[in-house]
């Protein structure tokens, strides 16, 4: 017997993150254009009730801190963005100590970028989407947030975690414990088959 997957997108204000959970909402504060983003899969329960299974936001944030540091991917995959600042911040900040070897002001910089897990997005921006955009201030491309299909989120990522980036972008000194051949998975969007129009997505070539 199959049993029946429900994906759903919960979209919550910055400002009011700790209100949100998983299931279809939206809410935003009267001065806030900022809205953050994730995704929950849930699976069938005791009756018609369901059991969150999965959460998703910003690529491989879990899946690197939270597996690696202290095993605890499946935990953090049932909470809320608003459990974040005590549980995921522990793991971020675990991973970044070791295996990464990070200074303090890098990981103080990197967990205030990260935390909660959620894709922001600031409404009042025009222009193009850019990863970490609204987190650090435009840094990443552009303002607006949120991130586009050519977006390579994983050499970001690995470079935020293992490389110069944050120094680079002026966010914090250098503390000259980068690990150069963890920066990159060298898999980047040449090549990939995009549209200009929805669904965005090609069809395999």
């Amino acid at each position: 017997m199959k049993k029946a997957y429900i994906a759903s997108v919960a979209v919550v204000a910055v400002a009011v993150v700790g209100c949100g959970g998983s299931g279809n909402s939206v809410s935003k504060t009267p001065k806030s254009s900022v809205i953050g983003v994730w995704m929950t899969t849930s699976v069938p329960a005791a009756g018609n009730q369901y059991t969150q299974s999965d959460r998703l936001a910003r690529p491989a944030v879990n899946e690197v801190f939270a597996t690696v540091a202290n095993g605890r991917h499946a935990a953090n995959d049932a909470d809320t963005p608003s459990d974040d600042s005590s549980q995921l911040q522990n793991d971020i900040d675990s991973f970044l100590t070791f295996p990464a070897n990070r200074s303090p002001q890098i990981r103080t910089v990197i967990e205030s970028v990260l935390i909660p897990d959620v894709m922001k997005a600031d409404l009042s921006q025009s222009g193009n989407g850019a990863y970490l955009g609204v987190e650090t201030g435009g840094a990443t491309g552009g303002k607006f947030g949120g991130r586009q299909l050519s977006d390579d989120v994983v050499d970001t990522s690995l470079g935020i975690i293992f490389g110069n980036t944050i120094p680079a972008l002026g966010l914090a000194p250098d503390d000259n414990n980068e690990i150069p051949t963890l920066t990159s998975d060298h898999v980047d969007a040449s090549g990939k088959h995009f549209l200009a129009t929805f669904p965005y997505l090609g069809n395999p070539l």
